[in-house]
């Protein structure tokens, strides 16, 4: 087996892995806090119906959210707005980001005050099993309208991010959720007690975790010349290639939130509690997504737009090749980890307050189906990231058009057994038949034919992480986990279950010689060194 070198620029490869470790940072931070937050309304509130209103009714501005901002926006705004600032000159690519954020505050302000009206009829759309017991219904119509209005404020987040990401600023953008987060812990402790219904006062912790999430990124977009200024965006041509960028890729967008959609629909008409045990192992998942793979996609996409931009087919395919290699280096491992020890993670997490060993069960169940998606799921991310830097939208929308009724009737088929379980495993082979179905796409373009798949790199991890799978099947036996983390004996497990289990996939790699990690090693012990310089 013969290895291919990665020709990745290392400058380029260093400042990818710079933005990705910051990226990283920040948004470990923020998923402890929003573990932290998950955890409060687990432990006050349980897997009941309240917390299930919650789910539901935070849900439905989130998929909106996705649609107008973090999805679509961000992925068809950075290209161009990079293509206007290679092309012109910077002024123009920040009168540009003006008229787009009119366009974001245009839109979402509609938005907001239209469902906030027609809150009742998306409550139905989500979560038509709610209608069966009125008193859940209409609490999750109330948190609906309660938090819709934060729909602005992280659309407007998710503008600066796509500024500051396409000018290789990624710290603000990223720490935003810690906010969000701090807000709603606060509200917890600080605004449910006083309330008639402790749940509303979540609702309002969202609203005030919004703002000063927009706070936090001016003094950044000060920096590159920006602010929330809007400009009037009609009649703008710029504005109106965005739009036909926008088209398909909101489609597609579309596509995946109605996804979200039918399931979560599916799972209203199970059993109490099971939209909670749905959501928490949902969380688990996108933690470990947004900590590693979301981290290093983020950094690359700036990277691959102004290639594209330049038209430099040779650059393309090795950032390309650096960016998933690096990518599968942490989320082959991550997958194995989370499907394993799946019920020590959700034990020492949830197991206390309201939440029962039986939800701990039925979550971690619900996690393992989720951790077979993992990959997929990065892998996906990045290979939309590449179709969008050469603007071509369609391809996205066609595969997830058909992966949707794969999803969709796999999810129906196996939760009249499985329940909840059965989504989740319907969602991981729905992701799985959307990634093939892309690689048989991207193969199709002559230039990206030729090698930019990490063969060898995968082939290792893969073996790593099953040597890994056994150090932590083995060491998971030790933990009493139906006491939770009450039992010291547990903490010591699992702590030395995970940490043990990173350094021996480390070790397994270091043995093979595996190029991808011992450059990311390199990398890291040079940024080390030059911090010990600083100081």
């Amino acid at each position: 087996m013969t290895s291919i070198p990665l020709k990745n620029n290392p400058e380029e490869s260093g400042r990818i892995l710079k933005h990705a470790w910051t990226v990283t940072i920040f948004t470990l931070l923020s998923r402890i806090l929003g573990a932290a937050r998950d955890l409060v309304i687990a432990h006050v509130f349980g897997a009941g119906w309240v917390t299930d209103a919650f789910v539901q009714a935070f849900t439905i501005p989130n998929v909106l959210r996705r649609l107008t901002a973090e999805g679509s926006m961000t992925l068809a705004f950075i290209p161009l707005y990079t293509e206007i600032r290679e092309r012109n000159n910077p002024e123009e690519a920040k009168k540009f980001a003006a008229k787009t954020l009119g366009l974001v505050l245009a839109t979402t302000t509609v938005l907001t005050g239209l469902g906030i009206l027609f809150s009742p009829q998306l409550v139905y759309l989500f979560a038509a099993g709610f209608a069966s017991s009125p008193e859940k219904y209409d609490l999750t119509v109330l948190l609906t309208r309660v938090m819709f209005p934060y729909l602005i404020f992280v659309s407007m987040v998710a503008w600066a991010m796509g500024v500051l990401n396409a000018e290789r600023r990624f710290a603000a953008p990223a720490a935003a959720p810690i906010l969000l987060n701090i807000g709603i812990i606060g509200a917890a402790f600080g605004i449910s007690p006083w309330l008639e219904e402790p749940m509303i006062g979540i609702g309002i912790g969202v609203l005030l975790g919004g703002i000063p999430q927009i706070l936090i990124q001016i003094p950044s977009l000060r920096k590159v010349g920006q602010s929330f200024t809007p400009q009037n965006f009609l009649y703008d041509q710029d504005i109106h290639r965005l739009l036909k960028l926008l088209g398909p890729s909101l489609l597609g967008v579309a596509v995946y939130q109605i996804n979200i959609i039918v399931l979560r629909n599916l799972a209203s008409f199970m059993p109490s509690g099971q939209v909670t045990h749905y959501y928490n192992a949902s969380r688990l998942s996108e933690l470990t997504l947004g900590i590693f793979a979301f981290a290093i996609t983020s950094a690359g996409f700036p990277e691959l737009s102004q290639h594209t931009a330049s038209e430099n087919w040779e650059k393309i395919r090795n950032t390309l090749r650096f960016t998933m290699s690096t990518t599968l280096l942490v989320v082959f491992p991550a997958s194995v980890g989370l499907a394993v020890a799946a019920e020590p993670i959700v034990a020492m997490l949830y197991l206390h307050g309201a939440y029962a060993w039986s939800d701990v069960q039925n979550t971690a169940l619900t996690l393992q189906a989720f951790a077979l998606s993992i990959p997929a799921v990065a892998v996906i991310r990045l290979q939309t990231s590449v179709f969008f830097s050469l603007k071509d939208t369609r391809t996205p929308v066609k595969v997830a058009l058909i992966s949707i009724f794969v999803t969709g009737l796999l999810g129906w088929w196996w939760s009249q057994s499985l329940e909840i379980f059965g989504l989740a495993l319907g969602l991981a082979a729905g992701t799985w038949f959307q990634w093939i179905l892309l690689t048989l796409f991207m193969l199709k373009e002559a230039e990206l034919r030729k090698n930019w798949w990490p063969v060898r790199s995968s082939m290792l991890y893969l073996l790593a992480s099953g040597g890994m799978a056994g150090f932590a099947w083995y060491s998971s036996e030790y933990g009493l986990w139906e006491k939770g983390p009450f039992l010291l004996d547990n903490w010591l497990v699992f702590v030395g279950l995970l940490a043990g289990s990173a350094l021996f996939y480390a070790l397994l790699l270091s043995v093979f010689r595996e190029e991808q990690a011992l450059s990311v090693i390199t990398h890291l012990k040079s940024k080390r060194q030059r911090s010990k310089v600083d100081k």
